[in-house]
């Protein structure tokens, strides 16, 4: 992952929607859009289920979130 991945998917871990980490990132909701996808991409699994409640982090991404919170 790349480090625009990387805080692209701790904006949203920590906001739980793409629209506020967008906000957060001060970027376009397509943008995290865009970036989230590229990086579930690369990693080849999703990180998070999309309902309309906003973005519930996998079990994956609760693993990933803690190493990430050390870089």
């Amino acid at each position: 992952m790349k480090l625009k991945h990387i805080e692209v998917f701790n904006a949203i871990m920590l906001s739980g929607s793409v629209s506020a980490a967008a906000r957060i990132l001060n970027v376009t909701q397509p943008a995290v859009t865009q970036t989230l996808k590229h990086a579930e991409q690369q990693l080849g699994y999703a990180l998070f289920v999309r309902d309309k409640g906003g973005m519930k982090p996998t079990p994956e991404a609760r693993q990933l979130h803690l190493r990430a919170q050390k870089i």
